[in-house]
């Protein structure tokens, strides 16, 4: 399958996906059975499939994992840079969340795995975001607000969901060699087959909910959407490329991976804690429709 090919194979699964939102072909309560279903059985099947699978020196590419890291420092420093003087420190650790924490579930896992054709840097990324940079600030914002005997329970609630743990059970199982039976890898495996078409349409219904209006729009989403859909990608770029020297796939996925829109945790964060829900709330929507965008330009240049 040629690369425009790929790209239409993503554009028309997520097209039905918002075709279906768009006609309510499903209402509320099967849409929420199926995001159920992606994040707690299918995702986290196929992550699972894939670090136990793949080779650990592959999966653990220290490159990929430093450039990911520092990528996401040099955007910290310029969200730092922007808003330092007019916001607090709450609302600072949100809106860097909102500019360098991508949406890996339904988006980067899925469209890294259709254009490359392998899942291993998404799966890394994954738990890069999740173990790493969400645990920092989950830990930073309870800090901030008083909530330090509440941090252990929601750390844990973390790395306990299906996403963090059974790619994590894979990768205990890889490391120590230990062979579960085959009808269960097989059943496994098949469960979680089809999780990058599931995500890539749930991706769909989501955008298919979105309504967009002049109103929405103020200085700070503008310039959150900026950081996040274009700065983000080619400081990834200038970092890997450069910096750490990354090649081919890597290099790719780390610039497909950059460009993806705001991850839907940090809206709930920002509920959570109450500090710019709203704001929140646009950014993911319209990260996500401009990601799309950012898509097709980075991949039509990287593969050029």
């Amino acid at each position: 399958m040629t690369l425009i090919q790929s790209l239409l194979v993503i554009f028309v699964i997520i097209l039905v996906g918002v075709i279906c939102q768009r006609r309510r072909v499903l209402n509320h309560i099967q849409i929420e059975g199926f995001e159920i279903f992606l994040f707690k059985i299918a995702m986290p099947c196929f992550l699972f499939t894939a670090t136990l699978q793949h080779d650990l020196a592959a999966l653990l590419h220290t490159q990929y994992i430093i450039s990911y890291l520092l990528t996401f420092l040099v955007v910290m420093g310029v969200v730092f840079l922007f808003f330092y003087r007019v916001n607090t420190a709450s609302v600072l650790c949100v809106k860097i969340l909102a500019s360098g924490y991508v949406n890996t579930a339904i988006y980067v896992l899925p469209i890294i795995t259709f254009l490359l054709k392998d899942p291993t840097a998404g799966v890394l990324g994954n738990l890069i975001q999740v173990i790493i940079i969400q645990s920092v600030f989950i830990v930073i914002l309870n800090f901030i607000h008083h909530k330090e005997k509440s941090t252990l329970k929601k750390l844990i609630s973390i790395l306990s969901t299906p996403m963090i743990s059974m790619p994590v059970i894979g990768l205990f199982c890889n490391y120590w060699q230990i062979h579960l039976p085959t009808v269960i890898t097989q059943a496994v495996q098949n469960v979680g087959g089809g999780a990058s078409s599931i995500a890539l349409f749930t991706f769909g219904l989501t955008l298919g909910g979105i309504k967009i209006s002049k109103e929405i729009f103020d200085k700070d989403l503008l310039l959150i959407i900026f950081i996040k859909n274009i700065m983000h990608p080619l400081i990834a770029f200038c970092i890997g490329n450069y910096i750490l020297h990354l090649e081919g796939y890597w290099l790719n996925a780390l610039v497909i991976a950059t460009s993806g829109p705001t991850g839907f945790i940090v809206y709930f964060i920002a509920k959570q804690f109450r500090i710019e829900p709203d704001l929140m709330k646009k950014v993911v929507a319209i990260s996500s429709m401009s990601s799309l965008v950012s898509l097709v330009v980075i991949t039509l240049i990287l593969w050029k």
